[in-house]
C-alpha cells in the first residue's frame, strides 16, 4: 500500500478496479484523511479502544456507542428528509419503517418468534427475506435499480442497508436540481416493491418486475403532479423522457 522514503511514507494505493466517475471524489477525501496521520517505521503498533477513556474495550462502551450511533441516524438528515418531501403520510409512514428496518419481512417475523413455514423470499427462493435483499440485492428487484440509475448514466455497488441505501442514493449522486424527485423515486420504487410482494404473498398475484416499474412511474409522477404546483407534465409524455425528468 506504499513505502517509506528518507524516513516519510508514502502511500501508493493499487485500486482493484477503476473508480467510477462519481467515486472520484470520494477517493480524494479518502487520501486526504489518511495522509493526516503520520505513520513512523521505529514505533510499534498498538490497538486502541477510543470509545472509552481507559483504551480497553468493554461490552458496555461498545453498547452506549452503537446506542449513540442508532439514536444520532433517527434524527438524522434522511429522517428529516421524508417528513419534507412532497408525498403522502402514509408513503412517509412506510419508508420510516423501512429505513428503521421494521417492516413485517420474514426475518423480521422469524426474530420475533412468529411462527413461519419458511424465510427465504418470496420472489427468489434463495436468500433468507431481510429488507437490504427484497428490495435492493434480489435478483427479482436489483435491475429496477440499475434501470433508474441509467437515466442519470450511474452504475456501481449500493448497500444493502436501506438506511445507507438511500442515503447514498438520494445524497450520493449528482442529480442536481431533481434532488427531492430524485428521492422520491426511491420511496415510490420500494413503496411498489413492497405492494407487489405482499400481492403474491397474499393474493397469489406473479411478481413482474416489469408491472412494478409500470406501477411506480405512475405513482411517482401522481405524487409529483399532484403536490407540485410547478409540475403539470402529461404522463405518457413524462414517462417516455425519463432521462430528461432525473438527469
Amino acid at each position: 500500500m506504499g513505502s517509506f522514503y528518507q524516513n516519510n511514507w508514502r502511500w501508493d494505493l493499487n485500486w482493484r478496479r477503476h473508480l467510477f466517475e462519481h467515486e472520484e471524489g470520494a477517493a480524494v477525501v479518502f487520501m486526504e484523511q489518511i495522509t493526516a496521520y503520520p505513520i513512523h517505521c521505529h514505533l510499534k503498533d498498538s490497538l486502541l479502544w477510543r470509545a472509552d477513556p481507559t483504551g480497553m474495550y468493554s461490552t458496555r462502551s461498545a453498547y452506549r456507542l452503537l446506542s449513540n450511533l442508532n439514536s444520532a441516524a433517527s434524527d438524522g438528515r434522511s429522517f428529516q428528509l421524508i417528513w419534507k418531501l412532497n408525498i403522502p403520510p402514509k408513503a412517509a409512514i412506510f419508508t420510516w419503517r423501512l429505513l428503521k428496518d421494521r417492516l413485517p419481512t420474514r426475518a423480521n417475523l422469524h426474530r420475533r418468534n412468529v411462527g413461519l413455514q419458511e424465510v427465504t423470499c418470496p420472489l427468489c427462493h434463495v436468500e433468507q427475506e431481510e429488507a437490504g435483499h427484497l428490495f435492493f440485492h434480489c435478483s427479482q428487484t436489483n435491475g429496477l435499480w440499475w434501470e433508474s440509475l441509467r437515466w442519470i448514466q450511474v452504475s456501481g455497488v449500493f448497500p444493502a442497508s436501506p438506511a445507507s441505501h438511500f442515503s447514498l442514493f438520494c445524497d450520493g449522486l449528482d442529480v442536481g436540481r431533481h434532488h427531492s424527485r430524485w428521492c422520491g423515486w426511491w420511496i415510490a420504487l420500494t413503496f411498489a416493491i413492497w405492494k407487489h410482494r405482499n400481492l403474491l404473498i397474499f393474493q397469489g398475484i406473479p411478481f413482474v418486475s416489469s408491472k412494478v416499474m409500470e406501477d411506480t412511474l405512475f405513482l411517482a409522477w401522481s405524487w409529483y403532479k399532484a403536490r407540485d404546483k410547478d409540475f403539470n407534465i402529461p404522463f405518457n409524455h413524462w414517462s417516455s423522457n425519463l432521462v430528461e425528468a432525473f438527469g
